[in-house]
């Protein structure tokens, strides 16, 4: 009888065994799929190009400080580097030659955040939007060897790559955040200290905060510096914005940050009102500021997607079909029905930040304040930092809902120019202010930089959205003309056709 039993209860246990172990990979699956990991990937060796002696004649240049077009330049590149930038000049023997008259030279853009998820399609739509160098903040193990790739020659933008996010959740939350994405969690200081450790050695090139307890914020931060590594990303939930004085952390990840502790300040927007919000931080502005001055502190704007945050719940149908939404991968647009309570994606039904059919008119009025006084939250702060000099990047959080690789950043330096940035500063934000921070050599068209560059048919300085006049982009030393760069466009797109569960013909809109 009790033999009986035993046996009884061991296959009961070795059956729910099994049970779990397939659910597990089961979701796990749709969690990668969300991520964007079944969709097919494009064979990129087909543009990889060589570095090559090559001469862009007759073109006007952006000066070194970014504030103007200098005319009848001649840039010379060779191996990865410029070589020279002369006022006419000679053209070298067997140089590739382009005719860059009426045409304009700018340094290659740069993505300060954005996350490549299981999506290294995204690569592609990098190179042919101008973008050159990426920051992913909050990289796997695996994106280490992406980074390695592309310096040997892989087509794709310069990887920064900072750790896996660190977080201070429960033992329960933790173990399941660590399964479904690519934070870790930690139990204690001592432990978020020895992920520093072992990112630093494992060579990130900073480390990436997110949702810590203060104590072990603040070690992380201490560690980091003493280490010489950056730390980037969110602020603890329950930090208080003196902290922005002493705090060691070098970059906030989003303006979105300061605003999300303003409102925990401020209390209830819908009972207070939103003229009063405002004037709630107009007064916070300048103490703010000077902190972020006072202790160097980077940030990184992430101004198109909380500006999309209310247009996605008012109007999701309209504001799907102004993006470009066939070149993004459609395991991101699409989600998943397979996971319970994870609406993760782009289309309705799957979307976060759209208005439910059965909200009441009550509820829906509550969230459209909110959303309209969140965005404007942004806006009254990034004029401040602009007027007080604040060090600002432009950043895209691709990876997110409705930012689409590559194109977004042109959405993003839209943004920052109609919220009140000259041409100028927004496109510093993307070139040379980058640079600097990561020391990466480029930014700037100047002998010795990095030959990372990009030809436009019309002048930025005029019109910001002319930095989509996309004629050839300059990788590394090697030359993408207009059209490798609609063939890694149209390969992308075909992937994703090939990958599609859903049609998205009613929002499609080529660009």
């Amino acid at each position: 009888m009790l033999k009986t039993l035993s046996k009884w209860l061991i296959g009961l246990l070795i059956t729910a065994v099994i049970f779990v172990t397939v659910y597990l990979i089961w979701f796990k699956s749709n969690v990668n799929f969300i991520y964007g990991s079944h969709t097919e990937v494009v064979d990129s060796t087909v543009f990889t190009r060589p570095m090559e002696l090559t001469a862009i004649t007759e073109v006007n240049i952006l000066s070194p400080d970014g504030q103007t077009m200098l005319p009848n330049h001649t840039v010379v590149v060779d191996g990865g580097k410029i070589i020279s930038v002369t006022v006419g000049g000679t053209i070298p023997f067997n140089a590739r030659v382009i005719n860059g008259y009426g045409k304009y030279l700018i340094p290659g853009l740069v993505d300060s955040h954005m996350h490549l998820l299981k999506s290294p399609n995204d690569l592609l739509l990098y190179v042919a939007n101008g973008v050159t160098h990426v920051r992913d903040l909050g990289g796997s193990p695996e994106r280490l060897k992406l980074r390695e790739e592309i310096e040997q020659g892989r087509v794709g933008p310069r990887l920064f790559v900072t750790s896996p996010p660190i977080d201070s959740w429960s033992y329960f939350k933790g173990v399941f955040m660590e399964f479904i994405t690519f934070h870790k969690n930690t139990h204690s200081v001592e432990d978020a200290k020895s992920m520093v450790k072992e990112f630093v050695e494992q060579g990130y090139d900073a480390i990436k905060t997110y949702h810590l307890d203060m104590p072990s914020y603040r070690a992380v931060n201490k560690l980091a510096a003493e280490l010489g590594i950056p730390t980037i990303g969110h602020l603890p939930l329950t930090l208080e914005l003196s902290e922005l004085a002493v705090t060691q952390q070098t970059e906030i990840a989003h303006i979105e940050e300061i605003v999300r502790v303003l409102i925990r300040e401020f209390g209830s927007i819908n009972e207070k009102g939103s003229e009063a919000f405002y004037a709630y931080v107009e007064a916070r502005c300048d103490e703010i500021i000077d902190d972020l001055l006072a202790n160097d502190i980077t940030v990184n704007t992430v101004l198109r997607y909380s500006e999309s945050f209310y247009n996605q719940f008012s109007n999701l149908e309209m504001v799907l079909k102004q993006i470009p939404i066939e070149y993004a991968n459609p395991g991101l647009v699409e989600g998943t029905e397979e996971v319970a309570g994870y609406k993760v994606g782009w289309l309705p039904g799957y979307n976060q930040f759209e208005a439910v059919s059965d909200i009441n008119e009550e509820g829906y009025k509550r969230n459209e304040i909110f959303w309209k006084a969140y965005a404007q939250a942004h806006h009254i702060l990034l004029k401040a930092m602009v007027r007080r000099g604040v060090h600002l990047i432009a950043g895209t959080d691709s990876g997110g809902n409705l930012v689409v690789p590559g194109f977004a950043l042109h959405d993003e330096l839209d943004s920052l120019n109609a919220s009140g940035m000259s041409t100028a500063q927004a496109l510093t934000t993307a070139t040379v202010n980058p640079a600097k921070l990561m020391r990466s050599n480029a930014g700037v068209i100047d002998v010795g930089r990095r030959a990372d560059l990009v030809l436009l048919n019309k002048n930025p300085l005029v019109d910001i959205g002319n930095t989509r006049t996309i004629d050839t982009v300059i990788l590394n030393g090697r030359v993408f003309g207009r059209n490798q760069l609609d063939a890694m466009l149209a390969a992308v797109k075909q992937a994703n056709d090939n990958s599609r569960k859903v049609n998205i013909d009613k929002y499609s809109n080529p660009v």
